[in-house]
């Protein structure tokens, strides 16, 4: 069996990071491609004229979601 030294953490770590950041600045990407695609559809229907996508956020989560989640882990008292 052989023991990894502290180099060959701090390698696979450096990767980890490097793999990561390609990943984002990849889904990056993808959000501008949809967002503008999305500008271009919605410009060719007229369904919306006044609305910018620029300023639209993602829906929050209903109130009710989050008032009705049960702890876990937790034994019914008596």
């Amino acid at each position: 069996m052989t023991t990894m030294t502290g180099a060959d953490w701090q390698r696979i770590i450096r990767l980890m990071d490097e793999t990561f950041e390609d990943y984002l600045a990849g889904m990056a990407v993808l959000r501008q491609h949809v967002v503008i695609d999305l500008k271009r559809k919605l410009s060719d229907s007229k369904v919306l004229d006044r609305i910018s996508l620029d300023h639209v956020s993602p829906r929050e989560r209903p109130a009710s979601a989050a008032r009705h989640r049960r702890a876990r882990g937790r034994r019914p008292r008596g």
